[in-house]
């Protein structure tokens, strides 16, 4: 591990980079920033704040922006077994009958607490107790 070098021109830059107004990033809405007369739509018992005013949900809805992630290509139906690194850890999905076993560390060492029908939940399982995969989920052969 090297330890970083900080030198006065780092600092006058970092000085500057301060001192330059930021743009302003969207930030959470509380029920604070809502004045207390804001107006409503009529006839509607939910409303959702859009910045001005309460709307119904089906306004609120057809103008909220959607966000879409771009997800990693999905693993063949057929695959038996998948692997991937989590962390700091080496796991491999395998397919035993119409379920899915997590192995963790080494090959020999089943997890005992899980087991899944499905593949997806299987790797979102991993996910959460190890962390994302460094290079995603691969197919082995057995």
């Amino acid at each position: 591990m090297t330890t970083p070098t900080y030198s006065l021109a780092a600092w006058r830059k970092y000085r500057e980079e301060q001192a330059q107004p930021k743009q302003a990033s969207p930030r959470e809405v509380t029920l604070a920033d809502v004045p207390a007369d804001a107006e409503m739509d009529e006839g509607i018992f939910i409303g959702f704040w859009n910045g001005e005013r309460f709307v119904s949900w089906e306004n609120w809805v057809a103008t909220a922006p959607i966000i879409r992630t771009e997800s990693a290509p999905a693993l063949p139906e057929d695959a038996r077994l998948v692997t991937a690194v989590c962390g700091n850890t080496r796991v491999w999905l395998a397919r035993d009958g119409d379920r899915w076993l997590m192995y963790a560390g080494s090959r020999h060492s089943r997890r005992r607490d899980f087991a899944s029908p499905y593949l997806a939940h299987a790797v979102r399982t991993a996910e959460a107790w190890y962390g994302p995969p460094a290079g995603g989920w691969q197919v082995e052969r057995e």
